[in-house]
């Protein structure tokens, strides 16, 4: 589905990505930290785990992203992990010894890869080279490896979706012309391809003997477990894996507990000195999964942990903070380029009348949701789906359903259900059963079940109630992903870039590419009469977008972000795929420990490899 990006477009959306009214609070030492900020223990927590065990191929998740990042993935090009105004959405090389050579006519793409460098233990003694990066794009295509992943993003590789569909035993387009040289041709330019090979699934996989997908083969659902790390950190006991031993004699890393912690340690096969993008300032990493998200804050601090990782600031934390003076230099809030939303499964009544939809966009108490999760601070009310940045701001000012101070317009939202199929008498409030016990998932870490509580209040006028279930986030995520899961709201997702650019926004969230068992297009878009169907709907029609989004795919310069802010209207208005109700800022506070602090805009995240902690080096 991917057609033609033009890097103009991409580096343009860059530059308009962040500017002096962002919004940006700098703190926690950002810039006044001096001296050797090495060593000692950064200590994190995590309310959930990631979602996939850390396998490459499948983690879509920008929390798992911050963790290759910084510190257990090095890939072809990658980030520095600074905020955009510091250059943090652009790439740069990484593995890769400079920019890529780009034919001409945009087909062919070459990349030079450093030499010298090893993967980490126990493959120590084994040298990167272009081999391992088409091993990774071999998995990569993998459908048995590639579950919930973004494979998507390299169909345009000739030959991927062919090898992909098992109808060849090579991926054509990609060619090791040495040890340092690799090769990559293209079906139609794609001048984004740079952006596409700093993600996490592209990143090296050590040979190991003849198997297929090197280090992989035979770990086609936990890899993760048993990642070879590239970059400045390993999960701790990496070192132990025994990959010559059977399969079912294989133990993993002990450094990745799922749901209870992980532990990253330094990776002596690392060097700085090949290594321009990343800090890796502490020693160690170590990070509690579960816990209470109030507990946990007060544990910051209090000076136990450093920071939580996927949290969200208790309100009463970031009024604290941002009053206290000896406490103000440890918040720190950045735009995000993610939004949050609340999803409709339009294959389900009652979400399959436009009618409801927009009744519910026009009874949506979008400042409501945003005190819960702690006021402006955390974002900016949302009128319309792609982040601005995106779009070049054309669409900064539109909202197709205002309302007064963002609370909500209950006369309104009737006028609208009133016109839906589920109105017999017309009165505004829905009769039909299918309004009763809405089956709604959501987060069960605060301030989610609070939401979904002033969810229900203000949609129980029209005549709708909810049966909300609170789950885990990655069980919430994997449900709302499921379309055999039949779940009707999503009331706990949000949505962040991939890069700078509006398809990551536009072909995940809304091409039929993204449908089960891809991701993440919960309201099946774009789904045919036969996958209705197979997974048990009564409907045999949604609407698509699939033209729309090839058109802006193949979009460029201003044409580009005209055509993404058109898809976003359209959506808005013709389509109500679900309520988008915050531009989130990433709000985070640190603990006196933590004496140097960065923000990496493309995991929008503090980066981890730049969080130096107190008694690390010489902080004179």
């Amino acid at each position: 589905m991917l057609k033609v990006v033009a890097l103009v477009a991409v580096l343009a959306i860059v530059a308009a990505a962040c500017n002096s009214d962002s919004g940006e609070e700098n703190a926690s030492g950002s810039a006044s930290a001096s001296g050797d900020l090495s060593g000692g223990t950064l200590k994190m927590a995590m309310l959930a785990d990631v979602t996939a065990a850390f396998d490459p191929q499948k983690e879509y998740y920008s929390v798992t992203w911050e963790y290759y990042r910084c510190c257990l993935l090095r890939t072809l090009m990658s980030y520095k992990g600074v905020p955009t105004a510091q250059g943090g959405a652009d790439i740069f090389p990484d593995l890769a010894a400079a920019d890529p050579e780009v034919s001409a006519d945009g087909l062919t793409w070459t990349f030079t890869i450093k030499p010298g460098i090893n993967f980490a233990p126990p493959f120590q003694d084994t040298e990167i080279t272009a081999n391992d990066f088409i091993t990774a794009m071999k998995r990569t295509a993998n459908p048995k490896a590639n579950v919930g992943g973004y494979s998507f993003y390299y169909s345009v590789i000739k030959g991927f979706d062919d090898y992909a569909d098992g109808k060849a035993n090579e991926i054509e387009g990609l060619t090791a012309v040495d040890d340092h040289t690799l090769q990559v041709e293209l079906t139609e330019p794609t001048g984004d391809l740079g952006y596409r090979f700093a993600m996490a699934t592209s990143a090296p996989i050590p040979p190991l003997n003849d198997g297929e997908f090197g280090a992989a083969t035979g770990h086609d659902k936990d890899y993760g477990r048993y990642l070879v790390a590239s970059g400045p950190y390993m999960f701790k006991g990496s070192e132990e894996l025994d990959f010559n031993a059977p399969i079912k004699d294989q133990n993993p890393a002990a450094g990745y507990i799922p749901g209870r912690s992980i532990e990253l340690v330094r990776n002596p096969s690392w060097s700085a000195d090949t290594d321009d993008l990343r800090k890796a300032y502490p020693d160690e990493i170590t990070v509690s999964i579960g816990g209470d998200n109030d507990d946990l804050y007060n544990k910051v601090q209090a000076g136990e942990i450093d920071t939580v990782v996927d949290g969200i600031v208790p309100p009463d934390k970031i009024k604290q903070y941002q009053t206290d003076p000896s406490l103000t230099d440890r918040l720190n809030v950045y735009p995000s380029d993610a939004m949050r939303y609340v999803s409709f499964n339009l294959a389900l009544a009652p979400f399959d009348d436009i009618h409801v939809r927009k009744a519910v966009n026009w009874a949506f108490d979008k400042e409501g949701f945003r005190q819960l999760r702690g006021g402006p601070t955390t974002g900016e009310l949302a009128g319309h789906i792609f982040v601005n940045s995106l779009q070049n701001d054309i669409l900064k000012d539109y909202d197709p359903y205002p309302t007064p101070n963002g609370a909500g317009d209950l006369e309104k939202a009737k006028e609208e259900m009133a016109q839906s199929k589920y109105d017999s008498d017309g009165d505004g409030v829905c009769d039909d059963p299918s309004c009763e016990g809405i089956l709604t998932i959501t987060d069960r870490e605060d301030p989610y079940g609070k939401q979904a509580a002033l969810l229900a209040q203000f949609l129980e006028p029209l005549g709708m109630t909810l049966d909300v279930k609170e789950l885990e986030r990655g069980v919430m995520y994997n449900k709302c992903d499921d379309a055999n899961a039949q779940t009707t709201f999503c009331a706990g997702p949000a949505w962040g870039k991939d890069y700078a650019d509006g398809y990551t926004f536009g072909g995940p969230l809304f091409d039929s590419s993204g449908l089960w068992e891809s991701c993440c297009n919960y309201n099946l878009l774009g789904a045919t009469a036969d996958q209705l169907k197979g997974w048990g709907y009564d409907v045999t029609e949604v609407p698509s977008v699939d033209d729309k989004v090839d058109e802006c795919s193949a979009a460029v310069d201003d044409a580009r972000f005209q055509c993404w802010a058109d898809l976003d209207k359209q959506l808005m208005e013709d389509v109500v795929p679900f309520v988008p109700y915050l531009f989130d800022n990433n709000v985070d506070i640190m603990s006196p420990n933590v004496t140097n602090y960065s923000f990496d805009q493309f995991a929008g995240l503090a980066a981890f490899d730049q969080l130096a902690v107190s008694g690390s080096g010489n902080l004179g």
